[in-house]
């Protein structure tokens, strides 16, 4: 080979590899969201499921080790939560200090509310529902995973 065609395969090469990073990072941003979505959607579920099994109750190991599991993580989940709830209080920005309520409307409290009634209630229109969930749900990204989820968070806009 020579030095023409050694660097014409180094220039493909390197196109491969940065072709493949950002299909690598997309996919991190994917799970990444996926998970977040998933977590604050569930999030009544496995509070009840911390709360409600029993460790003495339980006889396989497994199954006390899964409750371990869930309730450390519930409970970095609602340090979290309590941290974004104090953020967008002291926010200036009336849609940052909103985002709080949309999130904690939908996922969190008790009454399990509509969209069309989150809206309501709020005095917002339902795009303005969705871009505040979807601002609120890279927010909690940010704070569940740290670093690893502002990387691919900022990449995807």
């Amino acid at each position: 080979m020579n030095k023409e065609e050694i660097a014409e395969v180094a220039r493909v090469a390197a196109q491969e590899v940065l072709a493949r990073k950002d299909a690598i990072i997309d996919e991190e941003f994917d799970a990444r969201y996926h998970d977040v979505n998933l977590l604050m959607k569930n999030y009544r579920k496995l509070r009840a499921h911390y709360a409600h099994v029993s460790p003495e109750t339980l006889e396989v190991s497994c199954i006390c080790s899964m409750r371990r599991k869930t309730g450390l993580m519930m409970s970095h989940v609602d340090k979290m939560l309590a941290a974004y709830e104090a953020l967008c209080k002291e926010a200036v920005n009336p849609d940052e200090a909103r985002r709080w309520e949309v999130l904690n409307l939908r996922y969190i409290d008790e009454d399990r509310l509509s969209v069309d009634e989150i809206a309501e209630r709020l005095n917002i229109d339902k795009r303005t529902f969705y871009r505040d969930i979807n601002r609120a749900m890279e927010d909690m990204a940010v704070l569940l995973f740290g670093i690893e989820a502002i990387g691919s968070w900022k990449h995807k806009k």
